[in-house]
C-alpha cells in the first residue's frame, strides 16, 4: 500500500506500523445513559436550576421551592395551630414537608385545570398519597386520632367550649 507506514520485521515480512489501535473489548457497546437516566437527568439540572432562582426554568411552579416558600410556611403555622399536640421542634420536619405537599398539591389543581396530561395527573396520585401517609403520620386522619387517643381529647375540648359559650351566653352583663 503506498503512503501506508510499514516497517520490516526482522524476519524478513511486512508489519503495519507499530502502533495499534485502542482496545474496545472493555468499553459498553453504547457508554450513553438510557433515555430513562437521560430524562431524570434533565429534571434534576431543571430542578437545581429553579432551586437557584432561574425562574426561566419554571414552567408550572410545582418542583420550584423558590416559589411556594412563603406558603409553605405558612401552612406550616397552620397545621401546628390546628394540632396543638405536635411538637415544633421535634415534628417540624415533616410539618414541613406535609405543608409543602400541600401547596404543590394546590398549584397542581389549577395546572391540570389548563393542561391535563399523564405526567402530572401521575404526580398528583403520588403527592396524594404522600400527604395522607404524613397526615396519618402526625395525628391529623380521624383513624390516627383514633389510634392515638386524639379523638377523645378532642371531644372533651368541644365539651368544654360548648359548656364555655353556653354560660357566657346567660352570665350578667354590667349595666352602664
Amino acid at each position: 500500500m503506498p503512503g501506508a507506514l510499514e516497517t520490516r520485521h526482522p524476519e524478513g515480512g511486512l508489519l503495519p506500523d507499530s502502533i495499534s489501535l485502542p482496545s474496545t473489548r472493555h468499553l459498553p457497546a453504547n457508554s450513553r445513559p438510557s433515555e430513562g437516566r437521560a430524562r431524570a437527568i434533565r429534571r434534576t439540572m431543571a430542578a437545581r436550576a429553579v432551586r437557584a432562582g432561574n425562574s426561566n426554568a419554571l414552567r408550572h411552579g410545582v418542583y420550584s421551592e423558590v416559589a411556594v416558600r412563603a406558603d409553605v410556611l405558612d401552612e406550616a403555622t397552620l397545621l401546628l395551630a390546628r394540632a396543638p399536640w405536635l411538637d415544633p421542634v421535634r415534628d417540624g420536619f415533616l410539618v414541613e414537608a406535609t405543608a409543602r405537599l400541600l401547596v404543590r398539591l394546590r398549584r397542581l389543581d389549577l395546572v391540570l385545570e389548563a393542561e391535563p396530561t399523564q405526567v402530572l395527573t401521575s404526580l398528583y396520585a403520588r403527592l396524594e398519597g404522600q400527604l395522607t401517609r404524613n397526615l396519618d403520620a402526625l395525628g391529623l386522619t380521624p383513624q390516627a386520632a383514633a389510634r392515638l387517643g386524639l379523638a377523645h381529647l378532642d371531644a372533651k375540648a368541644r365539651a368544654r367550649h360548648m359548656a364555655q359559650r353556653t354560660l357566657a351566653a346567660y352570665r350578667e352583663e354590667d349595666a352602664p
